[in-house]
């Protein structure tokens, strides 16, 4: 059983303000610090929350810290992800020819993709945009 703490909630409510982001555990602790809600109980309740499939949480290379999002319950899984390189977005990305390639690379090479940890790194449609628009007035 899960106790709702004022922390846990502190907690809950910042990760969903911020939905569209991928946030560590250090920017939430950062960004909750006057609330005096510590780097430990962000840790702990991340987890929990995590547990319970209202947060996921994303590890996208070795060695990095590891992100989370807000999820709403829904679990993340049979999907793929877009990170794009400029502004850092992670996008999850429901695609049937993405499935189909996972099935081809299944039955003729004997290998399983987790889609729910493949990345594929590029510039989202709004980054190339304000590139584009940069390039423009020149």
């Amino acid at each position: 059983m899960s106790y709702n703490t004022r922390q846990r909630e502190l907690i809950l409510e910042y990760i969903k303000e911020n939905a569209d982001s991928h946030l560590t555990a250090d920017s939430i602790a950062d960004a909750l610090k006057a609330e005096q809600v510590g780097k430990t109980t962000v840790y702990r309740y991340l987890e929990k929350l995590c547990e319970q499939h209202l947060v996921r949480k994303y590890i996208l290379s070795e060695g990095k810290s590891a992100c989370y999002q807000y999820s709403g319950g829904e679990e993340c899984h049979d999907h793929f992800h877009l990170k794009c390189l400029k502004c850092g977005k992670l996008i999850h990305l429901e695609c049937e020819h993405l499935k189909d390639i996972a099935a081809h690379i299944s039955a003729e090479h004997d290998f399983t993709i987790d889609s729910s940890r493949t990345v594929f790194y590029g510039i989202c449609g709004e980054c190339a945009k304000q590139h584009d628009t940069k390039n423009d007035t020149k």
